[in-house]
């Protein structure tokens, strides 16, 4: 699906309209978002064609509207989760790293059990590949037949292991303290990246580009293999995530795949960041950043990411039909109205 809505916003967004009359367009859009919770694809539009003329600076500036009536929730000075304890100081320190440079690796690890459960997951759920999305299938390691496979969202809100992973206090934790409020959980995604390409794949997000679904956002990523540099490590440039960070002669071109050769132009080599990682490995990034996965050499990689954000205003994902739940996530959602806005029972 986010494939499909990648290639839409890459198609209408090839031309920059004028900043007045995207302005009025996002604020009628926005109205009626605000009044049916759909983004209309004229909104949408307005919003992307914004922040390539702001870089940037509109989406912030909404941001901070639209949390005023959102306040995080306090929390106890030490928060204990799946990548261990966490203290006042060290989410300061985190949302420092990601508030200059927009990622920051954890450098801790998820357990050896919850990464088998979950690769055990993946290696007998139903995906969908490249090009088409319209067929479905279990990856099989040895006779892969495309460069992804993609899970779908409702099999994995639905997994007990990555409810529980909904509910962790230290991920949730560092989601607040970037956005300012009580984050939304926004949507999951899990996919297998393998080397049948041997070329960089825009449908596996292997070119330079940006996210822009919503206001503002965090995504935190589990590697649930380890990630080498022959397998796809995930790479980025540090800071583009801020206002006026990216080159205005790459945002003319819109909601679009950059070529390396075109982004080295522009940013220091030193900004260039991989991220290398152990399975179970944990970062968190706001992918407005400039990013792309690495196109495999050999083998396979397997990702966890959970995104959050601050408004629902932009793409148009599911509610997701929770038909599977322990007592226990029930429980949660029902104490985290906010967090839990986008799940049905």
């Amino acid at each position: 699906m986010k494939n499909f809505l990648y290639r839409v916003k890459q198609k209408i967004s090839k031309t920059i309209h004028p900043l007045k009359a995207d302005l009025d367009t996002f604020n009628k859009g926005y109205s009626e978002f605000l009044s049916t919770g759909k983004t209309s694809n004229e909104a949408y539009l307005a919003f992307l064609n914004l922040y390539c003329n702001t870089n940037g600076k509109f989406q912030e500036a909404e941001h901070k509207k639209a949390i005023q009536n959102n306040p995080p929730k306090r929390t106890e000075d030490t928060l204990s989760g799946v990548i261990g304890s966490y203290t006042s100081g060290d989410f300061h320190s985190i949302n420092n790293t990601l508030g200059k440079d927009g990622y920051i690796d954890l450098h801790r690890k998820v357990s050896p059990e919850l990464v088998k459960k979950l690769t055990n997951f993946a290696l007998r759920t139903e995906t969908t590949t490249a090009p088409k999305y319209d067929k479905k299938m279990v990856y099989d390691p040895a006779h892969p037949v495309s460069e992804i496979y993609r899970f779908d969202m409702q099999d994995l809100v639905n997994n007990p292991d990555i409810q529980a992973l909904i509910m962790d206090p230290v991920l949730i934790n560092i989601a607040r303290q970037y956005l300012g409020c009580e984050p939304i959980f926004d949507f999951p995604a899990m996919w297998w990246s393998t080397s049948f390409l041997k070329e960089a794949s825009s449908e596996a997000a292997q070119l330079y580009h940006f996210d822009l679904d919503r206001f503002k956002w965090l995504k935190i990523f589990i590697y649930l293999t380890d990630v080498n540099e022959d397998n796809g490590p995930h790479r980025l440039i540090r800071g583009s995530h801020l206002p006026d960070a990216k080159p205005t002669e790459l945002l003319k071109r819109g909601y679009a795949r950059i070529p390396d050769e075109d982004i080295a132009q522009y940013h220091k080599k030193e900004d260039f960041i991989v991220i290398h990682g152990e399975a179970g490995a944990v970062f968190a990034e706001d992918t407005k950043c400039w990013h792309k996965g690495t196109p495999l050499r050999s083998g396979h990689r397997l990702v966890l990411e959970f995104e959050y954000t601050s408004s629902m205003f932009g793409s148009n994902y599911p509610t997701f039909e929770i038909k599977n739940a322990s007592e226990e996530f029930k429980q949660f959602c029902k104490n985290n109205p906010v967090y839990a806005k986008n799940f049905r029972f």
